[in-house]
């Protein structure tokens, strides 16, 4: 229904027509005068109320049953558990033992590791479990590195717990 006045160009030149007559109405009616204003009328000031030395050197001594009283065996209020640090994340303990080295023709050498019961065969660079992974192969042990930069050692046929994150 409304577009049918928006395409009648006299329904236009009607409102701005409109428009025109209320302007000219509003800037005669100010002929560049301000409203005449009235002050309000004047309220009546409360009375000020002065203490004399008897009413302040009664304030300053507090009666004993005025005196704050501390409770005692309940929760600070200023204290929450909204800031405390999340619990660690679980761990597991691995067994883990080094059972030698193989270097093949190409000097690539081959880790022998025993992870729980199960026998891994890596290189240099692979990783064991979790986030520990060979950084050197040797004849008598095996260099693991974590992400974190945490080196741990695996003597030759010595059998080392290490704890890792469950996942």
């Amino acid at each position: 229904m409304l577009r049918l006045f928006e395409r009648k160009t006299w329904v236009s030149v009607a409102m701005a027509l409109a428009l025109f007559v209320l302007a000219l109405a509003v800037a005669v009616n100010l002929r560049s005068t301000l409203p005449d204003l009235k002050p309000l009328p004047a309220r009546n000031q409360p009375p000020i109320h002065f203490s004399n030395e008897t009413e302040e050197q009664g304030w300053q001594t507090l009666d004993a049953s005025l005196q704050v009283q501390l409770p005692t065996n309940v929760i600070n209020p200023f204290f929450t558990l909204h800031f405390q640090p999340p619990p660690p994340p679980p761990t597991k303990k691995v067994a883990l033992q080094y059972q030698g080295c193989l270097m093949s023709s190409k000097g690539v050498g081959l880790a022998y590791v025993l992870v729980d019961k199960s026998l891994l065969i890596l290189t240099n660079g692979a990783r064991v479990v979790a986030d520990h992974a060979i950084s050197e192969i040797g004849v008598t042990n095996l260099t693991l590195t974590n992400s974190a930069g945490v080196t741990n050692i695996l003597k030759f046929r010595t059998k080392t717990v290490l704890e890792v994150p469950a996942s």
